[in-house]
């Protein structure tokens, strides 16, 4: 059940494979319920259904919010950049840097890297000076 609440959640990371699956899914869902919702309530003739609909509406925007914010951390971004997506032209750039951007290696300022690799520094070569 952690996993679930987790989509929710606005803290930690998120490697551009997992970014681009639940963006699909989260939007082939929302719809598929959206469309579902539509059709019951025309059949069935009653506005009972709309509340539903809201929810999953409202409930695919949250963790489409948040897997979004996520990303942004994996690239060294902060959350609040989301709102830049909003900014014609520059929403487009944002985008291509969540898709093809790969994240920050090691651990950064929002969390430990999603994939778990380690960053290593390079230590000089002094085999030279053992002569």
């Amino acid at each position: 059940m952690d996993a679930f609440w987790e989509l929710f959640s606005f803290e930690g990371r998120a490697n551009r494979a997992w970014y681009f699956w639940h963006v699909v899914l989260d939007d082939m869902v929302i719809i598929g319920m959206l469309v579902m919702l539509v059709v019951l309530s025309g059949v069935f003739n009653t506005p009972f259904l709309v509340l539903p609909a809201l929810g999953v509406l409202f409930g695919g925007i949250w963790a489409g919010t948040a897997i979004t914010v996520k990303r942004l951390h994996d690239i060294d971004r902060p959350g609040w950049h989301f709102a830049l997506f909003m900014v014609p032209f520059y929403n487009l750039y944002l985008m291509a840097l969540c898709l093809l951007q790969p994240g920050t290696l090691g651990p950064n300022q929002f969390g430990p890297d999603p994939l778990g690799r380690a960053y290593l520094q390079p230590t000089p070569d002094t085999s030279f000076l053992d002569a």
